[in-house]
């Protein structure tokens, strides 16, 4: 199982360089319905600075629906948030750790199923360290 954060969703839809998250076989990938959020946002930031007109703004929008319809995305539930309310090895943000807290209780749930937390935000990924999940998706080297 892999579980995506949205920069590790929107480096595939921008097509931006570097390791990306495997879409293909039969592997499970799930995210926090708070992905949803995060990824549209971005799409809209892009399009307010100037970085996309409106039609590649629709175009992007529709290829995120389509991205997100291969996730299955779970829901911020009372065990994501009690998780989230934890003490970290280090300072992170909400919503970092709503993101390391769903992971944690998918891995918690899959019974045994390893789970690949794929990430390219450096705060993201030492934040899902500090909690023992195996991160991928960090540039240049893995760790």
């Amino acid at each position: 199982m892999k579980y995506a954060d949205a920069s590790a969703l929107l480096r595939i839809l921008f097509s931006e360089p570097g390791p990306s998250l495997p879409l293909t076989g039969n592997e499970r990938v799930v995210s926090s319905k708070l992905v949803e959020i995060e990824t549209y946002r971005a799409v809209d930031r892009e399009r307010l600075i100037g970085n996309l007109d409106d039609t590649v703004t629709a175009v992007k929008r529709k290829e995120l629906a389509d991205l997100l319809a291969m996730l299955d995305l779970a829901s911020i539930d009372d065990k994501v948030i009690e998780r989230a309310k934890d003490a970290f090895a280090i300072n992170v943000r909400a919503l970092e750790a709503i993101h390391v807290a769903t992971a944690e209780v998918l891995a918690a749930e899959g019974e045994g199923e390893p789970l690949e937390f794929w990430t390219h935000d450096e705060r993201q990924a030492a934040a899902a360290l500090s909690r023992g999940l195996t991160v991928r998706g960090r540039d240049p080297v893995e760790r």
